[in-house]
């Protein structure tokens, strides 16, 4: 069976919804496996710049979720 090349989905945490735990959601209600991945763009506490200018790498931005949100969407 030939590997079949899938594309890399790239969001905001709160783009698809207005956080991780929902964009999740998103993901899993409508697009399935019609991806290959997702790669959040920044979801730290930032001082601006959409996310690109944290000022911790070691939490999630509350408004966005926790860890286990970010841990549930990777298993999938």
């Amino acid at each position: 069976m030939p590997i079949q090349n899938k594309a890399m989905l790239i969001t905001y945490s709160d783009s698809m919804g207005n956080n991780i735990k929902e964009t999740h959601e998103v993901l899993n209600k409508y697009i399935g496996d019609a991806i290959g991945g997702v790669h959040l763009l920044p979801f730290f506490p930032s001082t601006g710049d959409r996310g690109f200018a944290p000022y911790r790498y070691d939490i999630v931005d509350p408004a966005f979720g926790d860890w286990s949100d970010v841990k549930a969407l990777g298993e999938d």
